[in-house]
């Protein structure tokens, strides 16, 4: 049973209301377009292509948006009767409004399927059978509409206008035995956020797009019903460094050392694993180091959300690796890059971008073949120019003045070899069913090589299918391809065939595409980002890897994804300025409150403190008012979260308050940030004072020398008379041994 998909019932504020009338073969009338559909209809299943002879089979699914119950829900096809004849025509058709009248309705019994009940927010499957020759369609070679009109009653009673509708393309067989070649090229990209600390950004984003039935998980899904039929990726490889990161736990950025260079190996231990004999964890091949950031020691467990989009984010890159195999993947510059406003701005960041993802692929084992395909289809004659003639560029038929006629879809154009790709195909099929669900791209893809067919155009299709996808069909995409007129070839075989060469003045890019390109604005704050990344590289004493992970979060912000929104990636460009700021404003300076010179030259302390967890070189840089001069070795080592002190001198060309900025930088001078002020007060004292000081000390000590030795004696002459006084009686008279005591006086 084909999956309910819950963006249908997003799509009943688009819906008009169509037109049914009942009988065995009745018109399609319009309603108001004003109002909207409370049945959504979607078309998850359908016959490729009309046959001469036979049924054409439609399945899908039916949901009620609205507030009432709907019961006997009748669900008709209808198709026109009259073909779209060229491609140009179908072009144009896609733009019809849904409610306009394109076909009539089938209503014969057992043609068409019934939801007896559905209630509120409820979906139901259908499937309806119906003999081609029901249709009514002529036997012409060329595309028709088909589709389904669902009618049912409710409060309101049952009309002849339908409560909802579904459309597509369909194109008849072509009669005879050519066939036509089409190349199908499956993109990854997207964009990439970074948080300030490094991670990635909208990680419920990723998680949805990793489950069953998302963006990329579909994108697998397409490639696994290929077969072997034969395709193409295009790949943008900063996806596959989000992933890569997100398996890993989604780490933060790190300034822990590179292990990669030699002498910052980890040191060796033996783990309790390693003791029983028991098998330790798979390492991380040495080739993948590159992209993710180096440990910086055991974080908090994973929540269990995250474990799961750790383990999606692998179990999607080792199927990835499977389906690719040995094909080469046409990769994007890192980060979708705006190539145009990149050579624009600032070529060496094309440069960069290009390195980065063949280093990406090769760490991931992947077979790679550059190349440059704006997601806008155009690319201005300078960016042209500055590809390398071994990169294969892609850009759609919308790019020229007038499409180029080329038997292969390849022109040499300014010297390069270009795929020429089909705009029209992109963009998919006609509302109300979203123009890139699977289905409708698929019917739109086969309608537009059947035309071409009949036209005799013997160019190859080239369709470049697009990231983003809408619905659960995704598995379905190539069984439907499998057509007997329709031969898919690799877009690597038709980028080797003869180029028609055509002229620059072809090529469309005018002022109003210049103005879409992110501007100067974008690239000055990727290079103030970069700017501080190779500052705190050259502070920390360890070689890293912090360059490389800030590249990758700067070049993500210059892609051409960012376009309709540039502040947004200017925002992220800042956060990430700012946090390499912080780490550099992390050591500090700090000088005593002032400092006070007895003479005119003295020494003085300050310190320099490290913040961060890493060992670091800096210097402290003194600058003064000129009257001032500071001398002294301010480079240091400090081991992570250490302080040293530093000593210097200073000499003072007058007397009084001279101010000194201390400042670190790093050993070549460039200011860290951090800085601090210290007031020097000098002092300086005359010859003549010196002398009068001098004199004062030698007549004091002379004094001193004078007047001590006659102080001696006469201390010495108080104790002498001091002890015979103590030895004479108290009536003053000498005591004899055995005499009579005096007599007692009154």
């Amino acid at each position: 049973m084909p999956r309910p998909s819950s963006f249908r019932a997003a799509l009943a504020g688009l819906l008009t209301l169509g037109a049914a009338t009942s009988g065995a073969l009745a018109p399609a009338y319009a309603a108001p377009a004003e109002e909207s559909d409370p049945l959504v209809v979607h078309i998850d299943t359908i016959s490729p292509e009309l046959p001469r002879t036979g049924d054409v089979e439609i399945t899908g699914t039916v949901t009620n948006v609205s507030d009432e119950t709907f019961t006997r829900i009748n669900l008709h096809a209808f198709a026109s009767q009259a073909p779209i004849p060229t491609t140009t025509a179908l072009a144009e058709s896609v733009t019809i409004d849904p409610a306009e009248y394109v076909g009539q309705r089938v209503t014969v019994p057992g043609t068409f399927d019934t939801v007896d009940e559905l209630a509120p927010g409820d979906t139901a499957s259908f499937t309806d059978t119906v003999p081609v020759e029901l249709l009514e369609v002529p036997d012409e070679e060329g595309v028709y509409w088909i589709g389904i009109h669902a009618l049912g009653d409710s409060s309101v009673p049952r009309d002849t206008v339908a409560d909802g509708r579904a459309r597509t393309f369909i194109p008849r067989k072509p009669s005879g035995g050519a066939s036509k070649e089409a190349s199908v090229i499956l993109s990854v990209r997207g964009r990439v956020w970074y948080d300030e600390d490094g991670r990635i950004s909208g990680v419920e984003r990723w998680a949805r797009r990793l489950e069953e039935g998302g963006s990329l998980d579909a994108a697998l899904d397409m490639a696994d019903s290929a077969g072997d039929a034969p395709y193409s990726w295009l790949v943008d490889p900063a996806v596959l460094v989000a992933l890569r990161r997100l398996s890993f736990g989604n780490p933060t950025r790190s300034i822990a050392p590179d292990e990669n260079v030699p002498g910052q190996e980890p040191t060796p231990t033996e783990t309790p694993a390693e003791e029983d004999g028991s098998e330790t964890p798979e390492s991380t091949p040495e080739s993948e180091e590159t992209l993710t950031p180096p440990s910086t020691g055991e974080g908090p467990e994973p929540t269990e959300d995250e474990a799961l989009l750790a383990a999606a984010a692998t179990a999607w890159l080792d199927r990835f690796r499977d389906l690719v195999g040995a094909q080469p993947v046409l990769t994007l510059p890192f980060g979708d890059l705006d190539v145009s406003a990149a050579v624009r701005n600032d070529a060496t960041r094309y440069d960069q971008a290009v390195a980065r993802s063949a280093e990406v692929m090769t760490a991931l084992g992947l077979p790679t073949q550059p190349a440059v395909a704006p997601a806008a289809d155009r690319l201005s004659p300078e960016a042209i120019a500055r590809t390398s003639t071994d990169t294969v560029v892609l850009l759609g038929d919308n790019a020229f003045l007038l499409p180029p006629t080329t038997p292969n879809s390849v022109v040499r154009l300014l010297g390069h070899k270009v795929v020429v790709t089909s705009t029209g195909a992109e963009s998919g099929g006609p509302a109300p069913t979203a123009a890139t669900d699977p289905l409708a791209l698929r019917q739109r893809l086969l309608s537009e090589a059947a035309l071409r067919l009949v036209a005799d155009d013997t160019a190859p299709l080239v369709v470049t299918l697009p990231t983003v996808w809408r619905g659960e069909d995704a598995e379905s995409f190539f069984a439907g391809l499998d057509r007997p007129w329709l031969d898919l070839v690799p877009v690597a075989e038709v980028a080797e065939r003869g180029a028609v060469g055509v002229k620059a003045s072809s090529l469309s890019y005018t002022e109003v595409d210049r103005e879409a390109e992110l501007d100067t604005v974008a690239f000055a704050a990727a290079e103030r980002v970069t700017d501080a990344a190779t500052l705190l590289e050259r502070v920390l004493t360890l070689q890293t890897t912090i360059e490389q992970q800030v590249r990758d979060e700067v070049l993500v912000t210059l892609s051409e994804q960012h376009r309709p929104r540039p502040r947004l990636a200017l925002r992220a460009a800042g956060r990430v300025e700012e946090a390499l700021e912080d780490d550099l404003a992390r050591i500090t300076v700090e000088a005593p409150t002032a400092v006070t010179l007895s003479s005119d030259a003295g020494p003085f302390p300050t310190t320099v403190v490290n913040g961060l967890d890493q060992p670091v070189t800096v210097q402290v840089r003194a600058t003064t008012d000129g009257e001032l001069t500071v001398t002294g070795d301010g480079v240091r080592d400090l081991g992570p979260q250490a302080r040293s002190v530093i000593r210097y001198e200073a000499t003072a060309a007058r007397a009084g308050v001279h101010s000194v900025r201390l400042v670190v930088t790093s050993v070549d001078g460039e200011p860290l940030g951090s800085s601090d002020l210290l007031p020097v007060r000098a002092a300086r004292v005359s010859a003549l004072i010196w002398i009068v000081m001098a004199v004062g000390a030698l007549v004091l000590f002379g004094m001193i020398g004078y007047r001590l030795p006659g102080q001696i004696r006469q201390r010495r002459a108080e104790l002498a008379a001091a002890e015979a006084a103590a030895e004479q009686p108290a009536d003053g008279q000498p005591t004899t041994a055995g005499a009579d005591p005096a007599p007692e006086h009154a």
